[in-house]
């Protein structure tokens, strides 16, 4: 089997429901393979997975140490290290593509003379529903936050694994030479980019899905850290309207006919 171009590696706990949307997702903007690490799960999560796995497309591994996403990094890195030219790594609720509509591969192809590239995200919230809806994620949730002036989130790394040493967070790498870059190819600072320019590349974060999903998911340990989360945000305290309900964002459904027929072809 020929080397991918572009794979992502991603940790995962109780994601069964939506794990064939995400990999569906990511095939149709240039993923060519996926290292997925089984963090405990006991839902239906190899049965979603069980096609991709059939034909190729997914590497799974069990992966029960905890915390350990920033352990299983380092060891997608190591394991293959000689594999892909890129390897972009981002969470199960993180949709990464480019605005323009163009192939991940296409745009990643200019970013070549640097080690890594940090991705902005926008997050959505619940737009407005209580339950998990039927349908899609990428359909269902169209409102994102108005996020602060004073707080940048931190971005999601696509890195080159030849020149890669080790994930330092979730966020961002150590590297054998050289420096990641946004976008527009101006150095990181630390984990965060200096602009929020997502223009070509970026990562839609569905943090919430629905205030049901939003209260379990706060009230579950952290899988960078294993901490939960402040009690005044696990009480529901302090959270705005727009991290609720948003404002429109329709960009990522341009993709939409096409993740449906991706989702068709593989049953």
């Amino acid at each position: 089997m020929p080397k991918p171009y572009l794979s992502i590696c991603a940790i995962y706990r109780g994601e069964g429901s939506y794990l064939r949307e995400w990999v569906a997702f990511h095939k149709v903007v240039g993923v060519e393979r996926f290292y997925l690490y089984d963090n405990r799960s006991e839902d239906e999560h190899r049965e979603a997975l069980a096609p991709y796995v059939a034909e190729g497309t997914v590497e799974p591994a069990d992966w029960p140490l905890f915390p350990g996403q920033v352990q299983a990094y380092t060891d997608c890195l190591g394991r293959h290290r000689e594999g892909p030219r890129w390897i972009a790594f981002v969470d199960i609720d993180e949709f990464l593509f480019s605005p323009t509509g163009r192939p991940l591969p296409e745009v990643l192809a200019r970013f070549e003379r640097w080690p890594g590239v940090g991705v902005n995200r926008i997050t959505f919230g619940t737009s407005g529903h209580e339950t998990p809806p039927p349908g899609l994620v990428i359909e269902n949730y169209t409102r994102r936050l108005v996020q602060p002036n004073s707080r940048k989130p931190a971005v999601k790394s696509i890195v080159d694994p030849r020149r890669a040493l080790r994930a330092l967070d979730p966020h961002h790498f150590e590297y054998a030479e050289g420096q990641a870059v946004d976008e527009a190819g101006i150095p990181l600072e630390a984990q965060h980019s200096v602009t929020d320019s997502c223009d070509t590349l970026r990562v839609n974060h569905y943090f919430t899905r629905s205030e049901q999903e939003r209260f379990a998911k706060l009230h579950r340990p952290r899988a960078g850290g294993g901490e939960l989360r402040p009690a005044v945000i696990r009480a529901g305290q302090g959270i705005r309207e727009d991290v609720r309900f948003g404002v429109p964002d329709d960009t990522i459904l341009r993709y939409l006919p096409a993740v449906r027929a991706e989702l068709e072809r593989i049953g």
